[in-house]
């Protein structure tokens, strides 16, 4: 039977503050967990024997998807030790559980609306070894760029090049198909690397293809980069906006589209939206103005503040009249007080408590 091996053992640093409580398959897109999208698209694929990576905060992982069973797929568990990089996994997985037909492999933080049967038939249909999904983005210097040839065989693979010097912008999506014989290529020392040890490999003999996904894509390794998945995803399921059937919403405005989750409480005279997510049990006072923003579930936002651009983790408290501006990141359970100013780029470690305003920019609440 076809097993997909979902990545999710990574410490996500550069989503820290919100995943120093929380591994980032866990980050929520559109009030569900990024992980939840990925095990349903591969359901709806027809792919059903998953195996998850785990390390970091694995037990958050175990605990809500347990055998699988609520989400119509069967879950095996790898749980490393030690840090494998993200091609240890497999020859760690191969070891314990014998991968001797075609597979999977998806990384944890990649939000697409991808058909994983149709990428499955092109790597038939091609015969290589290994079928690299890829993607086309404006700066492809953060990512593995490729080069396909006529019969889409990757002629040329470069990790990271200098963004003046990329031959394409057609990047690694973060989702590969591989033949058992891809294991050989995988060194035996840990950690190891797919985009520097193994796939210029297989590039180099011949046996990869490139299949370019043309629809919804978004690594989610950044802050930036999270918001806006989120924005995409609202514009595309819910372009006239979403707002829960419990949710109570008094005499506010709602600029279209916004997305309002169960539970959620909107005062009188409040001015929420466009491209806004409030997730579950939100608490938002009179007066409250927010846009382009994501928030958690259980935030409590209290009169006449002022949210732009930014991202608040679960259960933190905004005091009255308190401004955040754009690229803020507020990690879970920060209390903020009446009338403080959160500057542009302002990063708020969990469980502290701010008095006084942030005036530097960047500035890192530790």
């Amino acid at each position: 039977m076809l097993r997909a091996i979902v990545l999710t053992g990574g410490f996500a640093t550069r989503l820290r503050p919100l995943t120093l409580t929380r591994p980032k398959s866990l980050l929520p897109i559109l009030d569900k967990p990024l992980l939840d999208w990925i095990l349903e698209q591969l359901s709806r694929s027809g792919i059903s024997n998953i195996i998850l990576s785990v390390r970091y905060l694995a037990e958050m992982i175990k605990k809500r998807y347990g055998t699988g069973i609520d989400y119509g797929v069967s879950i095996d568990y790898a749980e490393e030790t030690r840090p494998l990089g993200d091609a240890g996994p497999i020859r760690y997985i191969s070891e314990e559980q014998e991968l001797n037909d075609t597979f999977l492999v998806i990384y944890g933080d990649v939000f697409t609306n991808i058909d994983y049967q149709e990428v499955l038939n092109f790597h038939k249909k091609k015969g290589g070894i290994a079928t690299i999904v890829l993607t086309e983005v404006e700066d492809p210097s953060r990512y593995g760029v490729a080069v396909l040839d006529d019969e889409n065989r990757i002629s040329t693979f470069i990790e990271k090049p200098p963004r003046e010097k990329a031959p394409s912008n057609t990047i690694n999506a973060g989702i590969y198909i591989f033949e058992p014989e891809v294991i050989k290529y995988i060194p035996k020392k840990y950690p190891s690397k797919l985009a520097k040890e193994v796939i210029p490999k297989i590039v180099s003999d011949g046996l990869a293809y490139g299949y370019v996904h043309k629809g919804l894509w978004f690594d989610i390794g950044v802050p930036i980069d999270y918001l806006k998945a989120n924005i995409e995803a609202l514009k595309l399921f819910y372009p006239n906006g979403y707002i829960a059937s419990n949710a109570e919403v008094n005499n506010a405005e709602i600029i279209q589209p916004t997305y309002i989750s169960r539970n959620v409480k909107i005062s009188k005279s409040s001015k929420i939206g466009p491209y806004t997510i409030i997730g579950r049990d939100c608490i938002i006072a009179n007066m409250v103005r927010i846009k382009n923003s994501l928030l958690f579930n259980n935030v409590i936002i209290e009169a006449g503040s002022y949210i732009d651009a930014a991202i608040l983790s679960e259960h933190c408290v905004i005091g009255k009249w308190v401004r955040i501006e754009p690229q803020c990141v507020i990690g879970d359970e920060v209390v903020v007080s009446d009338e403080v100013l959160i500057s542009r780029e302002t990063i708020i470690l969990p469980f502290k408590e701010i008095d006084n305003s942030v005036i530097e920019r960047r500035k890192i609440i530790l």
